[in-house]
């Protein structure tokens, strides 16, 4: 069938979740970007606890204080947002879900956005995009500015397997090993980046990172937690991971198999590679193409 007959004239509706606790800073370019992208009508914020009023009046629907039940955070986290996608779902083509310093994008050169790419690609139940996390050179590069985009004030950055993640689904199937896993087939696409912006300003590092590390420690969660980490400390390690050339070589998502991206464990497809900074100690640093600037 083509997409035409496919679709009947219309573009699919598409919905995007995240949690938040305390993302003054980082949840109004999610909301921004996303609601561009897909309406803001179509946008679930899941509050946890924030008391910075980050989420107050925001345009979409909010979520406040939802009971987590299991035997872990990370996984009654997964449980619930496994629960509200499976909601979306009823009404919705497909739902996308990132923390809100990750951003979704279709390749400029073959799709107009997320909606478009959902329409061409009706096979494809579960997918996800190349994780790149962009960085930030503190040496030669100033604060971010928030009336801009990132993208164009950033360039440099690193592909992370691990970040490759299950992020777009068609299918209600439950989200595993904090999203970096799905009870279904599925393989990243290369017309698809998964923008990471954690590593993208300095001090909003070194601040979520002292945020993120109190939660840990009150959730109880392990050292093996990607939380587990003071913002001093991941400042510093940003800071030696890159060191490199001043014109770094243009990241080719094409040079990427897809196939080897992904592994099994307990029942679920998961990203594979190391964890994220080791990943990002073992580089390359690489530039963005000029394709994707501005548009995060």
């Amino acid at each position: 069938m083509s997409l035409l007959g496919r679709w009947r004239g219309r573009k699919p509706k598409v919905a995007a979740l995240t949690m938040v606790r305390d993302e003054a800073a980082m949840l109004p370019r999610w909301v921004g970007y996303y609601g561009a992208q897909l309406g803001v009508d179509h946008l679930v914020v899941i509050d946890h606890g924030s008391s910075d009023g980050s989420t107050d009046d925001l345009p979409c629907r909010v979520i406040r204080n939802p009971e987590l039940d299991g035997p872990t955070f990370e996984r009654a986290r997964m449980r619930l947002l496994t629960r509200v996608a499976r909601d979306l779902l009823r009404d919705h083509d497909a739902v996308v879900f990132t923390d809100c310093d990750e951003f979704l994008v279709a390749d400029p050169e073959r799709y107009g956005g997320l909606r478009d790419y959902v329409a061409a690609n009706p096979d494809r139940q579960v997918t996800g995009g190349l994780g790149f996390n962009v960085v930030h050179r503190a040496d030669r590069e100033p604060a971010l500015r928030p009336d801009l985009p990132v993208l164009g004030q950033r360039r440099s950055g690193m592909f992370i397997q691990r970040l490759c993640k299950p992020s777009l689904k068609r299918v209600d199937a439950k989200w595993r090993f904090a999203s970096h896993g799905i009870e279904a087939p599925y393989e990243p696409d290369p017309a698809l980046l998964l923008v990471h912006l954690k590593y993208a300003d300095a001090e909003h590092l070194r601040s979520v990172g002292d945020q993120r590390f109190a939660v840990r420690e009150a959730a109880g969660l392990t050292q093996r937690s990607a939380w587990a980490m003071t913002g001093a400390d991941q400042v510093q390690a940003l800071a030696e991971v890159v060191a490199g050339p001043d014109e770094p070589p243009v990241f080719d998502p094409t040079s990427l198999d897809p196939a080897t991206l992904v592994r099994t464990r307990g029942g679920a497809w998961e990203a594979g590679g190391v964890r994220e900074f080791e990943a990002m100690r073992q580089g390359p640093l690489l530039q963005l193409p000029e394709r994707f600037l501005g548009l995060v």
